[in-house]
């Protein structure tokens, strides 16, 4: 429920920011004000927390040896895993932020890059140990 909610409120910040990066960017008489954008990014970065810390906590609650031995490459690999279309959402969101640099609409392109990065972080679930082979 917590990764959900996380989902919904991300995507709606990355969205106000991206809006107040095009009205910026069409220099209209409308704009958003940056500041309402970081609000709605800092709002946003709750549930995502909470549901990053939930992993977290998910993954040290379970038993050290429930999936029997671990090889020697496992020990160095994180043990949560996120989705792959949330990492490649959140490496646009700093492609996007590296190439705003130096333009009036950055920062909201800055604060967009953040939310997809902390919904990635939100996504993350305990990566499943991988069985060895056992000798006979």
């Amino acid at each position: 429920m917590i990764r959900r909610a996380a989902r919904v409120a991300a995507l709606v910040a990355a969205g106000v920011d991206c809006a107040g990066a095009w009205l910026d960017w069409r220099q209209g008489d409308l704009h958003l004000s940056l500041r309402w954008a970081a609000l709605a990014t800092a709002i946003a970065l709750v549930p995502c927390a909470i549901a990053f810390l939930a992993a977290i906590a998910r993954r040290l609650r379970e038993p050290a040896g429930s999936h029997g031995p671990v090889r020697t490459v496992d020990t160095i690999r994180l043990p949560l895993v996120v989705p792959r279309g949330y990492v490649g959402a959140a490496v646009l969101g700093g492609i996007a932020t590296l190439a705003a640099m130096g333009e009036g609409f950055g920062f909201y392109i800055f604060l967009a890059g953040v939310a997809l990065i902390a919904l990635a972080l939100s996504q993350a679930t305990s990566r499943p140990a991988i069985p060895t082979l056992r000798r006979v």
